[in-house]
């Protein structure tokens, strides 16, 4: 097909705004990263720089020997929890929108307005933590940060709407067969809706790899923290570190707070920078369809 050169002129002006969009969005992470690899005294004198005068891996440093041997620990934590969280909300998030989606099921209104309560009302979280641990006994278990936030209520419908925009034709004709809902949902509906799948456990998978509130409600043991966790606290001992060494005027000892931050910042997305590339694509047409639809 010829092109016209108002629309050569088009499309390199359509290159040029996206490739514009796509540095202003790589540029801070880049930046982060450099800044993580800075002299802290460099990085005060200089301020922030994407090619510094000096490197240091000092934040990394200090990262790996305030965890120690305890790190690989934390990531194994943060694995588990992730993986096996992920599994159990994909499965309750799905179930659950599999049966509002079914047109004649005749509770699924009354299920609606149950689901739909929690997203405009919240308790609060003094009878959620009260719940969690006196009735639930979560304390300084796994389950303490598996459970909370396994069932997202945005997560259900965002599925519901993926099960209703499904061809009606091909479940009615499984039952026909003699098919019931349970091999519908598992041998027809979950295929059909994998890009929905793919959505919604990125959505839970972020969330329990980036959570650490769980833990500093519920964990007191040190080897049960996540990754996430153990950053913060790190994190929290170096700007307390920082601020005692201020104000007693002790500064023989350089500590790299404002490095480490940017260290910490890495450390933590690093895996999901190295997963997200693979199902970006599920992300943005999941989203897309699963919000449009239904």
């Amino acid at each position: 097909m010829l092109r016209t050169k108002s629309d050569r002129v088009f499309m390199v002006i359509i290159y040029c705004f996206v490739g514009l969009f796509a540095f202003a969005c790589l540029y801070p992470l880049v930046l982060t990263l450099m800044t993580s690899l800075t002299d802290e005294q460099t990085l005060i004198r200089n301020g922030y720089k994407m090619f510094p005068e000096k490197y240091s891996l000092a934040a990394y440093q200090v990262i790996v020997d305030s965890m120690g041997s305890k790190v690989f620990n934390a990531y194994k934590i943060t694995i588990f929890v992730t993986v096996v969280g992920t599994a159990l909300s994909l499965f309750v998030t799905a179930s659950i929108g599999y049966v509002v989606s079914v047109k004649d099921f005749k509770q699924r209104n009354f299920i609606n307005m149950l689901l739909y309560i929690p997203m405009v009302f919240s308790a609060g979280l003094l009878p959620w933590y009260i719940v969690c641990t006196k009735y639930y006994n979560l304390t300084n278990t796994l389950l303490a940060l598996i459970l909370p936030p396994c069932l997202n209520v945005f997560n259900v419908f965002l599925m519901r709407n993926f099960f209703a925009s499904l061809p009606t034709a091909v479940f009615e004709s499984a039952r026909i067969d003699g098919a019931g809902h349970f091999r519908i949902f598992f041998r027809i509906a979950v295929p059909m809706a994998q890009v929905g799948i793919y959505t919604v456990g990125m959505l839970y998978a972020l969330g329990y790899w980036n959570d650490y509130y769980n833990a500093l409600m519920f964990i007191r043991k040190s080897e049960m923290y996540p990754m996430q966790y153990y950053l913060y606290n790190i994190l929290s001992n170096i700007q307390f570190a920082a601020r005692q060494s201020q104000n007693r005027l002790s500064y023989n000892i350089a500590i790299p707070s404002e490095t480490i931050k940017m260290a910490i910042i890495i450390v933590t997305i690093l895996p999901i920078l190295f997963l997200y590339p693979f199902i970006q694509r599920y992300i943005v047409k999941g989203v897309v369809v699963g919000a449009v639809k239904g």
